[in-house]
């Protein structure tokens, strides 16, 4: 059983600098090395992968590798804030001033972690990124207005909030992995500025991860029944916008960027996209997004929830206990 810690506490070790994010000092990027674990970009799990020539491997996984630091970015940016200034205002969060001011270092915080993943990228591939801060992770219009509701609606309706501690819990296990295993399945050692930033980064995160457990605790676990399942529904519908590839998603966008800079593969191209639009039943690729050895806490929180009960008919990798 998880023992979740009390605002005071999470308080205590984010005043320990030892356990707060520190942007390392970035040297220069080593382009012969893979950014992340094979396992973490969608192309791994398609047949293509193993047709890919080895340059062609590495070019891939360095510019997916840009592209989840994107979307820790965009986590950060676009629904950090908006969540999580409207529930510091709810009765029931104001009523504990420690774990206000927990929200509000939380908030600073990830507006950092912005401008860190934002100077990775750009010291990865400053053409680039040299006029804009984000490429692969522009969102649609339908899942834009989804996060802008979200924020909106939080004061009364909290689904975001599974979503954001299932995202977080996420990229602590992306980095737990770049430590635990410093060498690629076939690409070779991972490229040390990245590995140094998410380090650091999971010293931040492990602790929100605890915000977040106390936020659910208060706004999602305690609600009446109608609101529980109105919540559900709507982090249900959240969801499909994260297990399911688009032609227009940032997965496919990857592919394109690789495409421009190593044309030779443009006959590969449209086989590529297949494959990761195929994903959506793949189960394996599926589990690598959301599986209780990735994220242990949120599933933890999930198993309590009667309301998601049926979680596993959109989540594959959702094991309820």
């Amino acid at each position: 059983m998880t023992r979740w810690l009390r605002a005071e506490e999470i308080e205590r070790l984010a005043a320990d600098p030892a356990r707060r994010m520190r942007m390392p000092d970035l040297g220069a990027i080593d382009h012969t090395r893979p950014f992340v674990p094979e396992t973490y970009t969608q192309l791994y799990y398609t047949p293509v992968y193993a047709k890919l020539h080895r340059e062609h491997r590495l070019r891939y996984n360095q510019l997916f590798g840009m592209r989840i630091n994107e979307y820790i970015m965009m986590l950060e940016a676009d629904l950090v804030e908006r969540l999580l200034s409207r529930l510091r205002g709810r009765r029931d969060v104001a009523a504990d001033p420690a774990l206000v001011r927990c929200i509000d270092g939380m908030i600073a915080e990830e507006k950092d972690h912005f401008g860190c993943f934002a100077a990775l990228n750009r010291a990865c591939h400053p053409t680039l990124y040299a006029e804009r801060e984000r490429f692969f992770s522009v969102l649609p219009a339908p899942v834009d207005l989804l996060l802008k509701l979200a924020g909106l609606a939080a004061g009364r309706l909290a689904f975001a909030l599974w979503y954001f501690m299932a995202m977080e819990e996420s990229s602590t296990s992306l980095a737990r992995a770049m430590i635990r295993s410093p060498t690629t399945e076939t690409l070779g050692p991972l490229e040390p500025n990245f590995v140094a930033v998410h380090r650091e980064h999971l010293k931040d995160e492990t602790r929100h991860l605890q915000i977040d457990a106390i936020l659910v605790g208060l706004t999602l676990a305690d609600a009446g029944p109608r609101t529980r399942l109105l919540n559900a529904a709507l982090f249900k519908a959240m969801l499909r916008t994260v297990t399911r590839p688009t032609r227009r998603g940032s997965g496919v966008r990857v592919i394109r960027q690789l495409v421009r800079e190593m044309p030779e593969l443009s006959w590969r191209e449209d086989e590529m996209i297949a494959a990761v639009l195929a994903l959506d039943r793949d189960r394996a690729f599926q589990t690598s997004l959301f599986s209780r050895e990735i994220m242990p806490l949120t599933f933890g929180l999930f198993d309590q929830a009667r309301e998601l009960a049926d979680l596993p008919d959109i989540m594959v990798g959702y094991d309820r206990r």
